[in-house]
C-alpha cells in the first residue's frame, strides 16, 4: 500500500483520471439514451404482439362459444326433444355427447320445470333451478347463460339454456340446458396459453366470476373479482394496455351470448426485453472500456515528459498546504505548465480570500438557522385545549428545515380542524411550500364563499345524524383542500411540488369526523380493542393537477377512542442495518400503549429513536394524536 500511495498521488495519475472522468459520464449518458430508446421501441413491439395474441384468443373463445350455442340449439330442435320422448331423448342426448366428444351434459325440462331427460353426465340435474330458468328464457325470448355455482370450483358449471318451441305455433314448451364444468373451461384456456406462449390468461364472466386463471395452480372455491380494478374496467367495456410490476397486460372485453360483456386479460413479462437491453448495455460498456484504455495510455505517455515541473509544483502545493504562503514558485513559461504555475500563485492568493469566505459561510449558516425558526413559527405554537378532547403532536425534521407539517385549529360553529401533511422533496424548497400549503388550508377553510360550497364530483358519505346545514358547513371547511390544490397546480405547476395530506374536521359536540385523505398514509382510529379504522387515501395528492376530485368520507370518534396521524418518515425510519420501522411495528406499538392517551406519541418517538439507533434520519418524522375523553 505504501508503494501504491505515491503513485496515486502523482500528477500523472490525476491527469489520466481527469481525462477518464471527462470521458466516462458522456459515454454512460449515451448508453443510457440508447437503453431508454431501445426499451421504448421493444415495449411498443411487445404491446402490438400482445394485442394480436389477445385478439386471436378472443376469436378462439368466441368461436368455441358459438359452436356450443349451435350444438345446444340443434339439440333443442330435434323431434325427440320437442316431443318430450323420455327414453328416446335420453338415448339421443347420450349419443350426441359421445359423437361430439362433449365435455359437459344436457338436460331437458318441460314448462313446469320438471326434468324430462338428461345425459349420463347430468349427476346434479335435480339441483338445477329448471323452473326459474324456463321463466327467464321465456321472458328474454332467446337463449340465456347462467353460472350454476357449486360448493367448490370443480362443482360449478357454466350453463347455456335454450328454449324448446312448439313446431306448430312456436310457443315455448320447455328448455334444453347444456352445462360445462368450469375445470373443463380452465383446461381449454390452459391449452390456449401454451400455444400462444403467454405467461397468463384470465377469463371472467359478465358477473366477474373467475372461469379460468392460469396463475392458479389448484382451483378451490369459485372466486368473484368484479371489485378488482382491471376486471371492473373489462366489465365496463374498457380495454387496452396496462403495464405494472414488470408485466404487460392487455384487457380485452369479450361480447358473448348477447349484450353481456365478459372479460379476458392476457399477460407477458418483459424479461425478453430486459435481456435485449442488457445485451445493448454490454456492448456499450465494452466500448467504454476500450476507449478508456486507449485514452489512459495516450495521456500517460504525454504527461510523462512533464513530470519534473509538475513535481516542483507538487512541493509548492505541500508547502502551501502546511501554511507557508510565501513558498517561492519558480515554474515559468507560456505553455500549459507555466499557466499551471501562475495558477498556483493565484491559488495562494485565493486562500486568504477563502478564509474570509468561511466567515461568510458561518453567517449563511446562521441565516439558515433563522429560516428553521421561521418554519417553526408556521407550526402551531400551542394546540387547542378542549374539555372533552386531548391533542398532542411530535415534529422531528431530518434536516434544518422540513417539508412535513401538522396543524390543529378551531373553526366556527364548534368544529376542530386536524391537518397532517408531507410536501414532496426535502430541504428549503419543501419548507417554503410547506408554509404555503399550511397557510392556504387555514385561509380557505375559514372563508365564506357563497355559491361554491361543494367539491367537484365529490362523493360525501355523511353521518346519518348530520343535518343538511351541518353537511354544508363541513363541505365548506373541507373545500379548502380543493381550493389549495387548484391554486398550487395552477400558479406553481411548473415547480412540480405537491403534498400528501390528511384534513379532518371534527364536530366537537358529537365526535363526527369528516375528512379527505389526499394520498397520505392511512390514519388510525384506535380503541381499547385495537385499531378500529384505517382511514386510507380517498383522493389524489394536493397540487398535482387542477380540477382534481376530492372525496369526503366520515365516521364517528366515540368516547375513549384516539385518532393517530403520521407521515411516511415514521414507517420509513431505518435502523443501522437498513431495516424499516414499518406499519406493522407502528400498529403494535399503538395498540400496546393505547391506555396512555395522547402521550402514546412520546412512546412511539422513543421506539423510533431506539430503532434508528444513531444512524442518519433520512426523512422528517411527524405525528399528531386526538383523543376523545
Amino acid at each position: 500500500m505504501k508503494l501504491i500511495q505515491p503513485f496515486m498521488q502523482s500528477i500523472r495519475f490525476r491527469i489520466v483520471g481527469l481525462l477518464l472522468l471527462c470521458l466516462i459520464p458522456p459515454t454512460l449518458g449515451g448508453i443510457f439514451l440508447i437503453d431508454s430508446y431501445t426499451g421504448r421501441q421493444l415495449k411498443k413491439i411487445a404491446e402490438k404482439d400482445l394485442q394480436s395474441r389477445a385478439r386471436l384468443i378472443t376469436q378462439l373463445i368466441s368461436r368455441a362459444d358459438r359452436e356450443r350455442q349451435q350444438s345446444t340449439a340443434f339439440v333443442a330442435s330435434e323431434p325427440v326433444i320437442t316431443e318430450f320422448n323420455v327414453e328416446e331423448s335420453r338415448y339421443f342426448l347420450n349419443e350426441f355427447v359421445k359423437f361430439h366428444q362433449w365435455n359437459g351434459f344436457f338436460v331437458v325440462a318441460n314448462q313446469e320445470g320438471e326434468l324430462v331427460a338428461g345425459s349420463d353426465g347430468a349427476n346434479q340435474e335435480k339441483e338445477l333451478p329448471l323452473k326459474r330458468w324456463f321463466e327467464e328464457v321465456k321472458e328474454a325470448k332467446r337463449h340465456v347463460n347462467r353460472l350454476f355455482p357449486g360448493k367448490t370450483y370443480a362443482e360449478s358449471k357454466d350453463c347455456l339454456i335454450v328454449p324448446i318451441h312448439n313446431k306448430n305455433d312456436q310457443t315455448q314448451i320447455g328448455i334444453v340446458v347444456g352445462c360445462v364444468p368450469l375445470p373443463i373451461i380452465a383446461d381449454f384456456v390452459q391449452k390456449i396459453l401454451k400455444d400462444a406462449e403467454l405467461e397468463r390468461i384470465l377469463l371472467v364472466n359478465y358477473q366477474g366470476y373467475v372461469y379460468a386463471d392460469t396463475d392458479i395452480k389448484n382451483y378451490s372455491v369459485l372466486e368473484n373479482r368484479k371489485n378488482s380494478l382491471l376486471v371492473n374496467q373489462l366489465l365496463n367495456n374498457q380495454g387496452g394496455f396496462v403495464y405494472s410490476q414488470g408485466r404487460f397486460s392487455y384487457l380485452s372485453p369479450v361480447h358473448l351470448r348477447g349484450t353481456k360483456t365478459w372479460g379476458l386479460i392476457v399477460e407477458n413479462s418483459e424479461s425478453d426485453i430486459q435481456t435485449a437491453i442488457l445485451n445493448v448495455n454490454r456492448i456499450g460498456y465494452l466500448l467504454l472500456l476500450v476507449i478508456g484504455v486507449i485514452v489512459a495510455y495516450a495521456s500517460w505517455s504525454v504527461v510523462h515528459h512533464s513530470t519534473i515541473p509538475i513535481l516542483e509544483l507538487t512541493k509548492a502545493s505541500q508547502a502551501i498546504a502546511e501554511g507557508n504562503l510565501n513558498y517561492p514558485i519558480t515554474v515559468q513559461g507560456k505553455d500549459e505548465i507555466g499557466i499551471l504555475g501562475n495558477s498556483f500563485i493565484h491559488m495562494r492568493n485565493q486562500i486568504k480570500t477563502l478564509i474570509a469566505q468561511e466567515i461568510k459561510d458561518g453567517m449563511n449558516r446562521l441565516e439558515l438557522e433563522k429560516g428553521r425558526q421561521i418554519q417553526q413559527n408556521f407550526l402551531p405554537i400551542s394546540l387547542p385545549q378542549l374539555p372533552q378532547w386531548q391533542i398532542n403532536a411530535v415534529f422531528e425534521p431530518a434536516r434544518t428545515v422540513s417539508g412535513d407539517f401538522y396543524d390543529a385549529f378551531l373553526l366556527g360553529n364548534g368544529y376542530l380542524a386536524i391537518v397532517i401533511g408531507d410536501v414532496c422533496d426535502k430541504g428549503v424548497g419543501a419548507a417554503m411550500f410547506m408554509g404555503l400549503f399550511r397557510s392556504l388550508l387555514r385561509v380557505f377553510s375559514g372563508e365564506t364563499m357563497p355559491g361554491d360550497t361543494c367539491i367537484r364530483d365529490v362523493n360525501y358519505k355523511c353521518s346519518v345524524s348530520d343535518s343538511d346545514d351541518k353537511k354544508k358547513v363541513i363541505v365548506q371547511f373541507l373545500n379548502a383542500v380543493r381550493l389549495t390544490n387548484d391554486y398550487i397546480a395552477t400558479e406553481h405547476g411548473d415547480m412540480a411540488m405537491f403534498a400528501t395530506l390528511f384534513f379532518g374536521v371534527i364536530d366537537i359536540s358529537n365526535g363526527n369526523l369528516s375528512y379527505i385523505n389526499a394520498g397520505h398514509e392511512p390514519v388510525f382510529i384506535l380503541n381499547s380493542e385495537g385499531i378500529k379504522h384505517k382511514l386510507k387515501s380517498t383522493s389524489p395528492a394536493v397540487g398535482m393537477m387542477p380540477d382534481s376530485t376530492f372525496t369526503i368520507d366520515s365516521l364517528t370518534i366515540d368516547p375513549g377512542e384516539i385518532l393517530i396521524g403520521y407521515t411516511d418518515g415514521v414507517t420509513d425510519a431505518r435502523s443501522p442495518t437498513k431495516e424499516f420501522f414499518g406499519r406493522k411495528r407502528l400498529a403494535e406499538t399503538l395498540t400496546t400503549n393505547f391506555s396512555t392517551g395522547t402521550k402514546i406519541l412520546d412512546i412511539v418517538k422513543q421506539e423510533l429513536i431506539s430503532h434508528i439507533d444513531g444512524s442518519i434520519q433520512f426523512d422528517d418524522i411527524t405525528m399528531i394524536a386526538v383523543y376523545r375523553n
